[in-house]
């Protein structure tokens, strides 16, 4: 898998409101293309703690304010207020994306084994997924399978986290911008 040297995506999922946790993406994001957000993108949720920096109408505001186009998956905690708030697109239940010549299939991750099935059935080269707030990379014959973390609201011990593509590999990072792993692209 070969993206071209210009092209840089970031990916990141599960902002659950946090105002705080976008303007440190931001930072990290600062030379990308384009910005994948995989949903749960303003409310924190019924079963989630409020997280730091929760002003949903504020971070509405700053996702609307991006130089970087910003493409949304609608999750689980989405509602359809939460569209009315962004400008950028919202897909549901998941996005078909011809990145620099790759199958990218996004989804928000609740119905995983679902869209698994799907995007190896059409052969994507890239699935990302959100959702778990653990970030991973997985790679199944040619297809690999991105989880980037959460970015407001991480588990499983890990540090807020979100995902940067490009020629090279993936690259998850911490909101402090630590490399927390790196995964080359496999040709296959």
């Amino acid at each position: 898998m070969n993206f071209s040297v210009s092209f840089k995506f970031a990916v990141i999922s599960d902002t659950h409101g946090s105002v705080k946790a976008w303007g440190l993406a931001k930072k990290i994001c600062k030379d990308v293309n384009l910005i994948v957000h995989l949903g749960d993108v303003l409310y924190h949720g019924p079963r989630n703690p409020l997280p730091d920096g929760y002003a949903p109408k504020e971070l509405a505001e700053e996702i609307n304010s991006s130089d970087v186009p910003v493409i949304i998956i609608k999750g689980n905690c989405d509602a359809d207020i939460d569209e009315a708030m962004i400008k950028w697109p919202v897909s549901y239940p998941y996005c078909v994306l011809w990145l620099d010549g790759k199958l990218v299939f996004a989804h928000h991750g609740t119905f995983f084994e679902r869209y698994k099935g799907l995007a190896l059935d059409f052969k994507a080269d890239l699935v990302l997924t959100g959702h778990t707030h653990i970030s991973s990379v997985i790679c199944e014959g040619k297809t690999v399978f991105l989880n980037p973390g959460s970015a407001s609201l991480p588990k499983g011990g890990e540090p807020p986290s979100l995902a940067i593509v490009d020629e090279k590999g993936i690259s998850l990072l911490s909101l402090k911008g630590d490399l927390l792993r790196f995964e080359p692209w496999r040709l296959t």
